[in-house]
């Protein structure tokens, strides 16, 4: 088997493991559940991840590997409170996926670090790489020492509101919440 056809292939597997895990959860997805939705035989999963575990981490790495690329397009922005506003809307962009899952990113990296086991640590890793970057921002802005309480308010709220929507089923909830979000960043 050349180089080229193995990286898609396992490419394809962190891809539907990540569309399950998001559906499903981690607990409930099986590795035939992955094989089957990335349409390869289960044994494309043992040559490319040696568990499940490190699947997950694969698909971590690729939520985290999101985020770093959300805040390279960010970054493009040249006022830091814009870029707040920006990564906001994201979450209004993404309101319907969030409304019936919850956010990609909030639900894998909630469900590992529930059970405090060894892939918990790394279910932090793009949590803290956003909220790194949102105090970054609130610096920025002159927020000095609030900035990391602000950074952890809005990603809070961002979270929070896509949990509610996934409760309720309503994607506005999160339109509206981020019509709230945008108002308070103009009064930093």
């Amino acid at each position: 088997m050349g180089h080229a056809e193995t990286i898609p292939k396992k490419r394809q597997l962190v891809e539907a493991a990540a569309g399950l895990f998001h559906e499903q959860g981690v607990a409930t997805t099986t590795l035939a559940d992955i094989a089957a939705a990335a349409k390869v035989a289960l044994g494309s999963v043992y040559y490319y991840f040696k568990s499940k575990d490190d699947l997950v981490c694969s698909v971590i790495d690729q939520r985290k590997d999101t985020i770093a690329r959300l805040i390279a397009r960010q970054e493009t922005i040249s006022d830091p409170r814009d870029r707040l506003g920006a990564l906001v809307q994201v979450w209004v962009e993404d309101n319907d996926i969030d409304a019936l899952y919850g956010c990609p990113v909030g639900s894998i990296c909630f469900e590992l670090a529930r059970t405090r086991g060894p892939l918990s640590e790394q279910a932090t890793r793009p949590f803290r790489l956003l909220l790194d970057w949102c105090e970054k921002q609130f610096r920025l802005l002159g927020a000095g020492d609030k900035s990391d309480r602000y950074a952890l308010h809005i990603i809070s709220a961002l979270q929070g509101i896509s949990l509610t929507a996934a409760v309720f089923g309503e994607a506005e909830m999160i339109t509206k919440e981020a019509e709230h979000l945008q108002e308070w960043l103009q009064t930093i």
